[in-house]
């Protein structure tokens, strides 16, 4: 009789064992196919995150070693200032032209003193003696207003989440490089009647310099702090202006700053996949990253990303152990079958049948039996997917949670002035996760699946099948 068709009937004849079995791998195959399926949400998730935050990349000062370079500078030249080195533009250019960019930004921030037209709030500044800090002619003035140099204004984050929008004139553009031109808010333009093609003047705090620039555009903000009648002017919404980035030199406090240095440059990459890889070639440029650093919103997406990603590790080591530990159960259950088989497989082996059609037979009935499990498991292994996913996940995110509380509790929350803006925002982790079973899961299944029938039918069946016919029977007695 064909080993095959002896297979087939055996499976029939032992029905509880066969069930036994059939019950051992719908477990196994479950567990692992919902491994796998867990460890696929990672990169759905990776992808979600990266959209949300945006797909840029931001150069600017690494504020990690802020305090230390402050420290050294205050030590070098007692009694003067600090001054923050600035990213030039000639090594910016370089970056931008990489093929992974597909737009780009500059940012240099000052603070200024408007020079014949009142910020909203100027009153807070009146509890200096004249408006300056110290008092008496020709010490620093208290500053009021906010000037933001931009090479686009339209590709600021609250331009584009519409926090601010323009709603009269031009925004500050491309074309406007090297132009006196600004982009004011609407309070403030109401506030001192100033209009489009109107002229408004803005002094540094020495009141040394004076930038004139013409009003190109209003733009009006959402943000509610804009209502707040007792934020000092130069905090207000409100007050600040938006220019171009090179005008905003005229207005810089130090002498020693260069005119084509800028606090930041951000590139807005055309994939979320080229991150890394620009990554690398900004790291080839000329770019101290020392001083500076580039930052993807690493933080940002560490915080969110973290339990996912944890719990893909689990679903990883879930795959190993119930292979493993399966592969161990099934062999005892299948050895101690052919224990009991001893004398079928002893009168077969005397009557002529080869000892690898045997093996083959045995082969064939776990195996047909683990398809059946496969099979099954196709329609239940996304739902058991779903609800270890949802579990483990559940835990990872409590983990993360008591964690963030801990690190809040014993560290100093506390953020310098201009850091980095994404260190101390509160952003939520990732909680639900919808697991779906891919065909690339059911093929890896079906490869992990027939290596667990064969290792376990194969290892209990040579420690048998070793032995002649005769010591078989001879045992069986």
């Amino acid at each position: 009789m064909n080993f095959i068709k002896r297979a087939f009937l055996s499976v029939k004849a032992r029905k509880v064992k066969s069930l036994i079995l059939f019950g051992v791998f719908i477990v196994i195959t479950n567990l692992v196919l919902a491994g796998f399926a867990m460890q696929n949400v990672t990169e759905t998730a990776n992808d979600l995150v990266r959209k949300k935050l945006g797909v840029d990349v931001t150069v600017g000062f690494n504020y990690e070693i802020m305090q230390e370079y402050a420290l050294q500078q205050r030590e070098e030249n007692p009694g003067e200032p600090v001054q923050f080195p600035e990213l030039l533009t000639e090594e910016a250019d370089k970056l931008a032209k990489s093929d992974y960019v597909k737009n780009y930004n500059y940012i240099k921030e000052e603070n200024g003193v408007a020079d014949g037209f009142n910020p909203i709030n100027a009153e807070q500044n009146e509890g200096a003696v004249g408006g300056a800090i110290g008092g008496g002619q020709g010490e620093m003035q208290m500053p009021d207003l906010a000037v933001s140099g931009v090479k686009s204004s339209e590709l600021m984050k609250e331009f584009a989440e519409g926090i601010e929008k323009v709603v009269e004139g031009d925004p500050i553009t491309d074309e406007d490089k090297g132009k006196k031109v600004a982009l004011i808010e609407k309070q403030l333009a109401e506030h001192n009647d100033i209009a489009i093609g109107d002229e408004i003047k803005i002094q540094n705090a020495e009141g040394s310099s004076t930038l004139k620039l013409e009003v190109i555009g209003i733009y009006e903000t959402s943000d509610m702090s804009s209502q707040n009648d007792v934020a000092p002017p130069m905090f207000h919404p409100a007050n600040k202006i938006y220019v171009p980035y090179e005008s905003v030199k005229e207005i810089t406090a130090s002498k020693d700053k260069q005119a084509t240095g800028i606090d930041k440059a951000i590139y807005y990459l055309n994939d979320p996949e080229n991150i890394e890889a620009f990554k690398e070639e900004g790291k080839k440029t000329d770019i101290d990253f020392e001083l500076f650093k580039m930052d993807a919103h690493d933080t940002l997406y560490k915080k969110m990303i973290g339990p996912i990603e944890n719990m893909a590790t689990t679903s990883k080591w879930i795959i190993y152990l119930v292979s493993i530990t399966g592969s161990i159960i099934l062999g005892l259950i299948i050895m101690l079958t052919i224990k009991e088989r001893r004398k079928e497989l002893g009168i077969l082996l005397s009557i002529g049948e080869k000892k690898g059609k045997l093996i083959g037979q045995l082969l064939v009935e776990v195996v047909c039996i683990a398809i059946l499990a496969f099979s099954l498991s196709i329609f239940t292994g996304e739902a058991v997917a779903q609800k270890m996913g949802d579990s483990l996940l559940e835990k990872e995110i409590t983990a993360y949670e008591e964690q963030q509380h801990e690190q809040s509790n014993g560290g100093n929350t506390m953020m310098f002035f201009g850091e980095d803006p994404d260190q101390g925002k509160d952003v939520e982790p990732i909680d639900n996760i919808d697991v779906k079973v891919t065909f690339q899961d059911m093929m890896q299944l079906g490869i992990v699946g027939f290596l667990i029938a064969i290792l376990s039918t194969i290892i209990p069946a040579l420690s048998i099948l070793r032995l002649n016919p005769k010591e078989i029977l001879l045992k069986d007695e």
